[in-house]
């Protein structure tokens, strides 16, 4: 059997269409945890009236937690062999299960990774579009995980399993605010000798369009500054080990903290200490940012300018950022930074 976590904090207005979908599945094997984590929307009455509808669907009330703590209390109420974690204002293909297993089936792997839409602008794409059916050993998965044109950490597109959750006790990390799925799924890919991944088989429909802005458009709040410890951690796991690993994971500390500083000009924050935090990451880490193929000449660039002058990487930025967003307006194109 195979349990699907679904953890809800005020998205109750998607969860029908995501229920429609799960409840949709060819493969019958299945049970559904709701974790309703303290919403505050009205989102808990959904959960139950969407119980309702199926015997398969199991729902719980928690205080707030957070992301991780609403998984972790899915895993431990969890029955299947296997889990997975949709997010509730998302969709699933009928054959999402079915082909999760179909994969790791066929190549004998000890974790299975689908392909999967992004939906943005109310359309429909496909990830990773050039990309084939590989099957990797632990550290060339590893270097996939950390590459974001591969199959990234997400939680909903890799079927776990439970017998290796429970004999290694893994769970999210609640201290970490964002990129607690890549954290978890680093330390489950450490424990694997084979990961099969088919970009060709998408499976899921990840709604951008429900998030509706770009990083550089939401205030630094202590959640994000929380993700930066991430990729301290991942490093430290990787360290000795996976040098490349380390190395990647060190260079988005360094990038991310440089989109923060972005933030911390842009929306006025008055906390000299944070901006210390940021440029000593940004700086401390820099090299392995500059050594990265992940980014541009460009974008190094104004790693460079930053490291000297935020405040003029600031300015620089922004320019930059009007020019797109100006030219979007007039071609009617989507930007892209």
């Amino acid at each position: 059997m195979i349990t699907m976590v679904l953890s809800v904090y005020n998205t109750g207005q998607y969860l029908p269409k995501a229920i429609d979908t799960v409840l949709c599945q060819t493969c019958g094997d299945f049970e559904v945890i709701l974790v309703d984590d303290g919403s505050t929307d009205g989102s808990a009455a959904v959960c139950d009236e969407q119980a309702a509808r199926s015997e398969k669907i199991r729902v719980f009330h928690k205080p707030n937690g957070g992301l991780s703590s609403a998984r972790n209390f899915g895993i431990e109420h969890a029955k299947g062999d296997f889990i997975i974690f949709p997010d509730p204002d998302d969709w699933l293909e009928p054959g999402y299960l079915e082909g999760l297993v179909a994969i790791r089936q066929k190549h004998n792997a000890d974790l299975s990774v689908c392909g999967h839409y992004f939906f943005e602008n109310g359309c429909d794409h496909l990830w990773n579009a050039n990309g084939s059916e590989e099957v990797f050993g632990t550290a060339q998965a590893l270097d996939r995980l950390m590459q974001p044109a591969s199959f990234c950490g997400y939680a909903w597109n890799k079927l776990y399993s439970m017998e290796v959750i429970r004999r290694h006790g893994l769970r999210f990390d609640t201290e970490l605010g964002m990129a607690q799925d890549l954290h978890f799924a680093f330390r489950y890919l450490r424990l694997c000798s084979r990961v099969a991944y088919d970009p060709q088989l998408p499976l899921y429909h990840y709604n951008r369009d429900t998030v509706g802005v770009t990083t550089y458009d939401t205030p630094l709040t202590p959640r994000k500054i929380s993700g930066l410890k991430t990729y301290v951690k991942i490093a430290a796991l990787a360290h000795g080990e996976y040098p490349s690993v380390e190395a990647e994971a060190l260079g988005v500390l360094s990038d991310t903290a440089l989109q923060y500083i972005y933030l911390y000009y842009h929306f006025k924050t008055k906390e000299p200490q944070t901006l210390a935090l940021l440029r000593g990451y940004q700086k401390q880490y820099f090299s392995y940012f500059l050594a990265s193929p992940s980014y541009s000449a460009q974008r190094k660039l104004l790693g460079r300018i930053a490291r000297v002058s935020p405040r003029l990487y600031y300015a620089m930025f922004q320019s930059k950022r009007v020019l797109f967003d100006t030219a979007r307006r007039l071609t009617g194109r989507q930007r892209k930074i």
